[in-house]
């Protein structure tokens, strides 16, 4: 009874879960082991069969035909179905290993009970002879399933005791002295194959762990070289390619079965031929950083590759190891690096330190063949307009498209450079040995730059239009800095810009007392206001016929420290080109709002209006409406008696925006008039658009009146169109009865300015002439 409990529990165990504590062997073993079995199966089943055929033979004469003919029926089917299986690894590889090796164990103990129903019931009683051929298939085939199942010994257990005490049952059961014999001896023969089993498995299931352990180890070492993110190959000593990981193959673009066996001596770089080679022969590591084009895809990379030669465990040469790793991000990071130093970084022009690197070179190489060189500053006209006005983006756009078209038009010995901004620099080199010769091509390459850069930028769907002031600069053979040169070139390119833009200036000497003294007035002109220096002079506007005073101009003075008294065309320029023309301007119009005020607190007689000049730049400020309008409110002087004036080159540059500016203030009760009307771009569709209260007809029409009829003329169309769209007019520079009388007799109800009535005057002249009128 012990042994029929043992029986059953080594049979409940057998069919527990395989990952019992008592049975867990590491997933990847267990595998392993089911596959060796299968491997086992074919062979062993057909074995079985032509036992089975044997003992359907020999025993059929004495048993039932159908009983042995229905065992034989089972034996074959079983043992076909479980070869059939040995093709899929024993099973459906999709169900799990568990499942899959619990069905092995049930199949080859269900073959196992087969063969022992054999050994019990067909069993020849009173025929020796059978009884020992059967006793003999039985006991070989518990040998040999012994053999092939003990790797698993459990289930080899099992096999045999299925197999063995059936026949051991059966002579217990014949009970005389032979078969007690042969009962002992089966019964000795099972406890001898017990114990062997026991060292076999134990041998076995080392083996099959060191081998499972192996192959993880193998696997994991498979696993960390193909996601290395180096590229590692091993060649032989015929350079030959033995293996090579994943990330290689990435790297080249090629396939795993490309690379390997690929010969190495084929490669087309020598370089890299010669290093191979030398690793081999020379038994050293050596290094690589380089370009590498890929001998199997074409692919180019920058590398950093490392050959060592690969010893075998008793030191003898087998080949060599190579590990790539690829530094194309690296090297275009470096080389971005390196270009943006000697480049700028939005047009990809040379930089200032590239300019004097190739400065220094060729003008040394010029002075030693007395060749003379030239070199350009350009500045955009009009640039920061452009930037403020459509965004920064645009503005970008337009200095590459700028630096495209210098590039197009120059030689490839000559350097485009862009400084910042939108200044840039072309330096051309070894022009010729006559200096008039030079000075010709310099100004011939500079007419090109005008025209090139005249022409329309079509900017995402803007037109924009630029010009550009050049300053030049011949340099001879002294041996001239870049420093100085620049120095020399800037104030002529702002000499330049002081002659109407859009042209180009040569340097000459006299240009640098110019310029200091623009620098001098523009440090005294910071100070100007807080000193109080900056007066407000007016001059008075007359109706032509009754003589009457309608309004005033404001006009800006300044009171040098010096006692000079400093007009506006000396100073406005300066105080534009420094931005000091906005805090000049506010002051102005704060100013004459209070005069106004405090004239009329006082009870002085007062102007109709005071009509006050604005620098176009004071109209490209995104707030000035609401700093106007704050200073207007905040004397509490009714806007009606303030006017701005503007010249007509504003209405071009600026149409929406200062239609949209003229509309606004109109509606605070501020009017406009256009200044210098006649000398710009006078145009019908402007005056038709814009809402102007008065046109100012400039005075060199007025000059000549009373000589040029090409001068009356246009006045009397002047004052025809003024009166088609309602406007007024006040003709500038009158200066004598003469000029005075001709304009009435031409328009009738007009005004006028100039010296014949009077010159602009001090605050106290003007309202000391306003109480005499």
């Amino acid at each position: 009874m012990n042994s029929i409990a043992r029986l059953r529990e080594r049979i409940g165990r057998l069919f527990s879960e395989v990952s019992s504590p008592e049975d867990t062997l590491h997933l990847f073993l267990r595998e392993h082991l089911l596959v060796t079995l299968c491997k086992r199966v074919p062979v062993t089943m057909t074995a079985i069969i032509l036992l089975a055929t044997a003992v359907l033979i020999l025993f059929w004469p004495f048993e039932n035909p159908y009983v042995i003919g229905g065992w034989y029926g089972a034996v074959l089917l079983l043992a076909l179905f479980r070869i059939s299986k040995t093709w899929n690894r024993c099973g459906d590889a999709q169900k799990p290993l568990q499942t899959r090796y619990r069905n092995f164990r049930v199949e080859a103990l269900l073959m196992a009970v087969l063969w022992g129903v054999a050994a019990f019931f067909f069993y020849p009683s009173g025929e020796l002879a059978y009884e020992m051929l059967l006793a003999i298939f039985i006991i070989v085939l518990s040998s040999a399933s012994a053999v092939n199942l003990a790797i698993d010994r459990r289930i080899a257990e099992l096999y045999i005791y299925l197999l063995l005490l059936p026949l051991a049952l059966r002579f217990v059961m014949v009970g005389d002295t032979l078969h007690m014999v042969m009962f002992a001896a089966v019964s000795a023969y099972t406890a001898l194959l017990h114990m062997s089993l026991r060292q076999l498995g134990s041998v076995l299931a080392k083996g099959i762990r060191q081998h499972g352990e192996l192959g993880e180890l193998q696997e994991r070492l498979k696993m960390v070289l193909d996601q290395t993110p180096t590229g590692i190959f091993y060649y032989d000593t015929s350079f030959r390619v033995v293996d090579c990981n994943r990330t290689l193959s990435r790297l080249l673009d090629a396939p795993k079965e490309r690379i390997v066996g690929l010969d190495l001596m084929q490669m087309k770089d020598a370089k890299i031929r010669e290093l191979l080679r030398r690793t081999i022969e020379e038994g050293v590591t050596l290094r690589y950083d380089g370009p590498y084009t890929s001998l199997l895809s074409g692919k180019k990379i920058w590398v950093s590759a490392t050959v060592a030669p690969l010893l075998d465990g008793e030191g003898a040469l087998v080949g060599a190891i190579g590990v790539l790793e690829d530094k194309t991000l690296e090297h275009e990071a470096l080389e971005k690096a390196e270009f943006l130093a000697y480049h700028d970084a939005l047009t990809s022009l040379p930089n200032r330190k590239l300019l004097g690197d190739r400065f220094d070179s060729q003008i040394a190489q010029a002075g030693r063949k007395k060749y003379f060189s030239a070199l350009l500053f350009l500045d955009l006209d009009r640039f920061k307009h452009i930037n403020d006005t459509y965004g920064h983006k645009i503005g970008d756009e337009l200095l590459k498209e700028t630096a495209r078209r210098l590039l197009k038009i120059l030689r490839k010995s000559d350097t485009v450079c862009r400084l910042g901004g939108d200044e840039f620099i072309i330096f051309l080199p070894m022009i010729s040995e006559d200096l008039t010769k030079s000075v010709n091509e310099t100004l011939y390459v500079s007419q090109k730059i005008h025209k090139a850069l005249a022409q329309t930028f079509e900017i995402e769907k803007h037109q924009l239009f630029v010009s550009t002031s050049i300053g030049a600069v011949m340099i001879g053979t002294r041996g001239e800095t870049l420093d100085e040169v620049l120095r020399c070139a800037d104030i002529a390119m702002y000499h330049a810009k002081k002659l109407g833009r859009g042209v180009t200036s040569f340097y000459e000497e006299y240009m640098d007392e110019q310029i200091k003294t623009t620098i001098q007035m523009e440090k005294d002109l910071r100070h100007a206001l807080d000193r109080e220096e900056l007066r407000l002079f007016f001059q008075p506007i007359v109706e032509i016929e009754t003589q009457e005073i309608v309004g005033a101009e404001v006009l800006l003075r300044w009171e040098h420290p010096s006692g000079i008294m400093v007009l506006p065309a000396e100073f406005i320029p300066v105080a534009e080109e420094s931005q000091m023309i906005h805090q000049i301007g506010r002051w102005v119009i704060a100013e004459a709002c209070r005069k106004i005020e405090a004239w009329r607190e006082k009870g002085h007689r007062l102007p109709g209006y005071l009509s006050i000049n604005l620098s176009p730049k004071q109209l490209r400020y995104n707030g000035f409406f609401e700093q106007a309008m704050e200073l207007v409110t905040k004397s509490g002087v009714d806007p009606g008696r303030i006017k701005f004036e503007i010249t007509e080159s504003v209405l071009i540059e600026e149409s929406e925006r200062t239609k949209e500016l003229i509309d606004r203030f109109k509606m605070a009760g501020i009017g406009f008039m256009i200044d210098d009307f006649g000398t710009g771009y006078s145009s019908l569709s402007y005056l038709k658009r814009f809402e102007f209260e008065t046109i100012k007809i400039d005075k060199s029409f007025i000059r000549d009146i009373l000589v040029d009829e090409e001068d009356v003329t246009l006045v009397k169309a002047i004052l025809d169109i003024a009166k088609q769209f309602g406007y007024g007019v006040i003709a500038e520079g009158v200066e004598n009865s003469q000029q005075r009388k001709r304009l009435n007799e031409l328009g009738g109800a007009i005004c006028y300015q100039g010296y014949l009535y009077s010159r602009p005057l001090d605050e106290a002249a003007f309202l000391e002439l306003m109480e005499r009128v």
